[in-house]
């Protein structure tokens, strides 16, 4: 008799453990909130930090370094001090002082206590610069010192871009260096397909096996940045960049890659999308269905460009500043964009307030 309560009295116990363990168990793990992001917990503890991200988000971009510059005293560790001079650089490059900005960038690219994808957005925005501003001080404040200096070649300022961008794929493979890059072999490709011989059909297939790559790089990090809210904005110029090497493909004669269409318009109908990665999307997209299907689409291509002759919404953005800078061909987009003028005569009034002569 008393061995049977005893037994009883143990399995009550044990019963009782469980139970605990239970609640234990699913309070930790389902009534508990999530981590608060990193970002979150910057924004929240640090005053200076939250109010120039406001600044910066309503292009303020000179008072926004200034803030950004007040919180990176109160910066706690490597991680959030890496994080604050980079948003010192962008506000910098972004507003009166892109020379200084690149500077910055530079420094954060080389501090290895830095986390690497930091590093790497730091090394995205140098190779960004050499697009949005290519003038000769942005240039010159680029490659005058290692290792960026021996990327330059005198004679491929195309080649050189991309090495900038080959090094932020070193540190992190990001989306937008992964398809500057994909996109520098899917033009290498469009021109070797006009020599002759086997060597050169041998540099294709290399070469669409490394766009393939970059392209699997890309997809994963669409997901990731799926998960962070400060890299989400970039989805929108993610997927029209991946439009733009798909497009190439699809030009080139390989059907076998994704719908460069689709690309675009999944950019085109994220509803938090940007001026300037809209202004851009619409510009490549009107290049590529003009390259495509020259005159057939021809309305589709008007109503893509029509926001950049009517109104000022893409006034102030990179994508209407590289235009003007595009005159005389430097970065190697000036035939696609007398393309666009000879099929939309409004357009060519376009580029003629940009300073364009000559346009037929």
């Amino acid at each position: 008799m008393e061995q049977n309560t005893f037994n009883r009295t143990l399995l009550i116990l044990l019963a009782s453990v469980l139970v605990i363990g239970i609640v234990v168990f699913a309070y930790y793990n389902f009534s508990q909130k999530p981590p608060e992001s990193f970002y979150n917990s910057l924004l929240n503890k640090n005053e200076s930090f939250a109010y120039a991200e406001g600044l910066l988000k309503s292009q303020r971009y000179d008072e926004a370094a200034e803030y950004f510059k007040l919180a990176l005293k109160k910066a706690e560790g490597y991680k959030e001090e890496g994080q604050l001079k980079y948003k010192i650089a962008m506000s910098y490059s972004y507003g009166s002082n892109p020379v200084a900005g690149i500077a910055l960038f530079k420094e954060v690219a080389a501090n290895e206590n830095y986390t690497p994808t930091i590093r790497a957005y730091a090394v995205q925005n140098i190779g960004n610069l050499l697009y949005s501003y290519n003038t000769p001080e942005v240039k010159t404040e680029v490659f005058k010192d290692e290792p960026y200096k021996s990327f330059w070649l005198e004679d491929d300022y195309s080649l050189s871009r991309r090495k900038v961008f080959d090094y932020a794929s070193s540190l992190y493979p990001l989306g937008i260096p992964e398809l500057r890059i994909a996109k520098w072999y899917s033009e290498e490709i469009l021109r070797l397909q006009k020599l002759a011989g086997a060597e050169n059909e041998q540099k294709i297939v290399e070469m669409k096996s490394i766009i393939g790559q970059k392209l699997i790089n890309t997809n994963k990090y669409l997901l990731d940045i799926a998960r962070d809210e400060q890299a989400r904005g970039y989805t929108a110029e993610v997927l029209y960049r991946k439009g733009n090497v798909l497009g190439d493909l699809l030009l080139s004669g390989d059907t076998t890659f994704a719908d460069p269409e689709e690309a675009y318009k999944q950019a085109l109908s994220i509803v938090t999308i940007k001026a300037s990665p809209e202004a851009a999307a619409k510009l490549r997209y009107a290049v590529f269905l003009t390259r495509m299907y020259g005159g057939e689409r021809v309305e589709d291509v008007k109503k893509l460009l029509s926001d950049f002759y009517m109104g000022t919404k893409y006034a102030s953005t990179n994508t209407v500043r590289s235009i003007r800078n595009e005159k005389d061909g430097d970065l190697g987009n000036k035939d696609d964009y007398l393309l666009l003028a000879s099929i939309d005569t409004r357009f060519a009034q376009f580029l003629r307030t940009l300073g364009w002569n000559n346009i037929e």
